[in-house]
């Protein structure tokens, strides 16, 4: 018996789904990762406001203006610049366009451009319920309008590097530049939370929230756009 064809544009292992129901299970994630970040927006900023948490927090920010220095306050600056908006949507299209020519179809870069859309409206959403004063102490950044809680510039860079990872890791396995998604994954949004945190832009807390809520849509995105992991069917070789 011959294996069924996979149907073009449809990741391999993909369950066949309409469309319908792939936006409405989206759309479900992105509820139940709302509620979640809400719910850590609440308990943080209004049942932990005067715990001992909150007074580690504000040692913790002092400490920091404590030990700032000329270099670290030049380091730093450019991980908010990785974070930043402009950047994130500019390396966004690059990601889907390396996706895009894996060879799976329109699934891959579209999981990457609904992770980060899907990140930064959870993040606007969460930011004006959660209308949390940014630290009390020197800011080197310019503040936006947004709240402190949670990070955008850490949930971006989270969704961005993550994701690409998660979607790379559907291609060619033992692939370098698999490996290399996923270093970039972890270092690089450990550099641009840090840098905030330096900076004076954002609490712990803050930062802490975003990786979760961040991971979490990511692993409820990919669950819906992309397959479980199954290896890929060997390709047809080129006829001549």
């Amino acid at each position: 018996m011959t294996e069924p064809r996979t149907a073009p544009g449809v990741v391999a292992g993909a369950r066949p789904r309409t469309a319908p129901a792939v936006v409405g299970l989206v759309l479900g994630a992105f509820v139940v990762v709302e509620l979640v970040l809400l719910g850590l927006g609440l308990l943080v900023t209004r049942v932990l406001a005067h715990s001992a948490l909150h007074r580690d927090e504000i040692a913790f920010e002092h400490d920091v203006v404590v030990h700032r220095t000329p270099w670290w306050n030049h380091v730093t600056s450019f991980g908010t610049l990785l974070g930043g908006t402009e950047t994130v949507i500019a390396l966004t299209a690059v990601g889907c366009v390396v996706l895009a020519f894996r060879g799976h179809g329109p699934r891959l870069p579209a999981f990457l451009a609904v992770a980060v859309a899907g990140e930064t409206t959870l993040f606007v959403l969460a930011s004006i319920v959660i209308h949390r004063l940014r630290p009390p102490i020197p800011h080197l950044d310019g503040a936006p309008p947004t709240s402190s809680f949670p990070s955008g510039h850490t949930a971006a860079t989270v969704a961005l590097w993550c994701g690409l990872a998660l979607g790379l890791a559907r291609t060619h396995p033992g692939h370098r530049l698999r490996a290399l998604s996923w270093v970039l994954a972890v270092v690089l949004p450990v550099f641009v939370l840090s840098s905030r945190l330096y900076r004076g832009m954002h609490w712990p807390t803050d930062v802490a929230a975003s990786v979760v809520f961040s991971l979490l849509w990511l692993l409820l995105l990919r669950a819906v756009l992309l397959p479980p992991d199954r290896p890929d069917p060997p390709r047809a070789p080129l006829r001549r």
